[in-house]
């Protein structure tokens, strides 16, 4: 990239000696093309699927076993957000239906099940992702089975779990605007006379009609706590993850039987996986629907279609919310994957391509055989060694990258991602 750069300044610098004309459109293609060298000289971010040590240190720990799990019937915490008040994306929300629910308290003929669903989902987490044995899965003292392992190398992990669920199935009065289908007018016609619906239905104009709708709400709270066998003393210090669940089918989107700081806080912290603009967009389908058919659009059940992602019942989204606190509690004591966004440095081209290939140890053998790394490639050395699960071996290699450049911003701040 240096060397075309180069060529380029240098091209032009004998234009200007030889008294070749320099025109401004020649000029500026000159200058796009710096440009464009420069940027494409920039550092490459890609998607790495990293593996991170655990959160926690586990010491002296080889096998666990998953003990009992017990319902609490108290309140859940709701999440931090809740308590600002920001509107969020609930922006219109003023209204509050009837009956309000101001929180979550947890019971036990709501919550059953969920404690073995919760344990059946950490010997999930536990058998693929963690370095130990499981034993005694069963949650009962006759569980075990063959030779006893040291009580000093056993860890048992137990907790309490809170659980609530609320499902509420009734109407609430929509304003629809009606409009009159017009063949012979334009496209840009129709779509303005679907935007004025649009709007007049958001501001209350039009026919009030009794609509459907179904509006799901859960939460699970769980105190996980982690003790050595043969002492009972704690392992890990005790960790408590807690998940949230709230969606609306039909009826308008911005109206919930939740406040709208705690609705806000849901969906924008606990189910940024889904489909977030579904609201606006069933808005837009509607303002569509009202010029193509209007007769559909009165009738059709349209607010309650159906999603893939809506469970279907109280089992599936119980399963749902203890796979989650699950997969965030084995993430404390076992490594794990994710989905990190890294720069990959323009050092060796060879050890660059592997890198982009996900072939991180061939580039870790390759660089490892170069004499007099620079910088950009001690970088990426240290960027496949992070990719393959070594923290140790990265943060390494990103420091002796910084000893070569003391201000790179970008080796800073890997070296104090692995340090972390």
């Amino acid at each position: 990239m240096k060397r075309i750069l180069f060529q380029i300044l240098s091209f032009f610098n004998s234009a200007k000696r030889k008294t070749v004309p320099v025109t401004p459109r020649f000029r500026t293609f000159i200058h796009l093309c710096i440009f464009a060298t420069l940027l494409t000289a920039c550092a490459t971010k890609i998607s790495f699927q990293v593996e991170r040590p655990p959160i926690q240190k586990v010491e002296k720990i080889n096998y666990i076993a998953v003990g009992i799990f017990k319902i609490i019937p108290r309140q859940i915490k709701l999440p931090k957000a809740a308590e600002s008040g920001s509107p969020g994306i609930f922006q219109w929300a003023d209204k509050q239906l009837e009956p309000k629910i101001s929180g979550f308290t947890s019971n036990e003929e709501q919550a059953s099940q969920i404690a073995d669903l919760v344990r059946a989902a950490l010997v999930h987490e536990l058998s693929l992702h963690s370095p130990y044995k499981l034993i005694n899965t069963t949650g009962e003292k006759t569980g075990y089975s063959g030779a006893l392992p040291d009580a000093a190398e056993v860890a048992v992990l137990q907790g309490k779990v809170k659980y609530s669920q609320v499902l509420i199935e009734s109407q609430e009065a929509l304003s629809y605007f009606t409009n009159i289908k017009n063949k012979g007018a334009t496209l840009e016609q129709s779509l303005l006379a679907s935007a004025v619906s649009m709007g007049a239905e958001s501001s209350g104009a039009g026919f009030d009609v009794p609509t459907p709708y179904v509006e799901q709400l859960a939460a699970i709270e769980v105190e996980f706590a982690l003790l050595r066998k043969s002492d009972g003393r704690d392992v890990v210090p005790p960790q408590t993850f807690r998940t949230f669940y709230a969606r609306k089918w039909g009826g308008a989107p911005e109206t919930s039987h939740l406040p709208r700081n705690i609705k806000t806080a849901i969906v924008k912290g606990y189910q940024q996986d889904e489909d977030l603009s579904e609201s606006f967009l069933s808005r837009i389908d509607r303002a569509g629907l009202s010029f193509t058919s209007p007769t559909e659009y009165f009738a059709r059940g349209f607010n309650l279609e159906q999603n893939i992602q809506v469970p279907q019942t109280a089992l599936d989204l119980k399963i749902r919310l203890g796979r989650q606190v699950a997969r965030k509690y084995v993430e404390q004591i076992s490594p794990y994957h994710e989905t990190a966004d890294l720069l990959v440095q323009d050092g060796d081209s060879v050890a660059a391509t592997l890198i982009h290939g996900n072939a991180y140890q061939e580039a870790i053998t390759y660089l490892q055989g170069l004499d007099g790394r620079a910088a950009e490639d001690e970088y990426n050395l240290g960027l496949a060694y992070e990719a393959s699960g070594d923290i140790y071996q990265a943060g390494k290699h990103y420091e002796l990258a910084l000893q070569q450049e003391t201000s790179n911003q970008i080796f800073r701040d890997a070296v104090k991602r692995t340090r972390n």
